[in-house]
């Protein structure tokens, strides 16, 4: 204070032509002193260059991490599964063992006897199963996609055939299943009808929901900017009902593989339901496991090898794959 009353006011400036603001010139950043930007700003802490993980993860030790990853679980579980397996094979006679199962279907596919007159099987019946499947899958799904596409774009339609659909998604696909095999008894013909009418409706909810999701001012640009017909269709409709597309695709390849199995474990004399049927009925335990742990196994590798990567190929110009246990569990 007694420098800054002892200093002798400044001379007006030009911007101060009443020389009623004292001039002085503004003080120097000082290096040590908290109060300036300068200061400051030497003073910030510098980020970790090595680890940039967040604190809760890199506080884990080695096992801890190794537990959070998706591979580590999808094991544990699996051994867990495999030690309540061998439990209930101690247990109970009516639980085969898993060795007995891989030794029943290797006898299966390689058409050795199971004894008498019991000749393995494996391929007739498989083959024509995913022979059945194709058909439905491929008369459903674009059946379900052209009915979701009316639904979704005409008002009209919707207000005609959305109860309907709904009611069509709400049965179970057993139900379709029965109906099948008695409209059309023994024959392939209800194999394929019951998978085509269990995709139509899950394929056709889903693009239509897809469909409704656009963004209407977007249809609204591309009038006015005259873009063609095949170019709104292409890029705009079908570009934004590929998440809900795909999510009815998928839910159309399982739902259709369940009531495959159900019409021919009732209503068929050959295919992998059958298959099933057939080793049940002669109480052999093994080859009746053995033939549906095959149809979750195909189904399973169906979806994790074929869809999941048709998906994030599909997706990686729109947005993120769906229904994913991988990002899930942060991978």
């Amino acid at each position: 204070m007694t420098d800054v009353a002892q200093r002798p006011p400044a001379a007006p400036g030009p911007n101060d032509p009443y020389g009623q603001v004292p001039r002085t010139a503004p003080a120097q950043p000082r290096p040590n002193d908290p109060t300036t930007f300068a200061s400051g700003f030497q003073e910030l802490p510098t980020l970790p260059v090595g680890d940039l993980r967040p604190a809760r993860d890199a506080g884990y030790s080695a096992p801890r991490r190794a537990l959070r990853r998706p591979w580590v679980v999808q094991l544990i579980a699996f051994l867990i599964l495999l030690a309540v397996w061998q439990y209930l094979t101690v247990a109970s006679d009516r639980v085969p063992s898993i060795d007995n199962i891989l030794s029943f279907m290797w006898t299966e596919v390689t058409g050795g006897s199971h004894g008498g007159m019991l000749v393995g099987e494996f391929w007739g019946p498989l083959g024509l199963s995913l022979q059945r499947y194709a058909i439905g899958l491929a008369i459903g799904i674009p059946a379900g996609a052209v009915l979701g596409l009316a639904l979704g774009t005409s008002s009209w339609v919707r207000g005609l055939l959305n109860d309907t659909t709904l009611v069509l998604l709400a049965l179970p696909a057993v139900v379709w299943a029965f109906l099948a095999s008695l409209w059309f008894g023994l024959t392939s013909t209800a194999p394929i009808v019951a998978v085509v009418l269990t995709a139509i409706p899950f394929v056709a909810i889903n693009f239509s929901s897809g469909v409704r999701s656009i963004d209407p001012t977007l249809m609204e640009m591309s009038k006015a900017y005259q873009v063609s017909r095949r170019n709104q269709t292409v890029d705009l409709l079908l570009g934004g009902t590929l998440p809900n597309a795909f999510t009815g695709v998928r839910l159309a390849f399982t739902t259709g593989w369940n009531s495959l199995l159900i019409v021919e474990w009732f209503g068929a004399t050959a295919g992998v339901g059958w298959r099933a049927r057939f080793w049940y009925d002669a109480l052999r335990y093994a080859g009746f496991v053995g033939w549906i742990l095959l149809f979750v196994l195909l189904i399973t590798l169906l979806d994790r090898l074929v869809l999941r990567r048709l998906e994030r190929h599909a997706f990686q110009w729109n947005q993120k794959p769906t229904l994913s246990f991988a990002e899930d569990w942060g991978m």
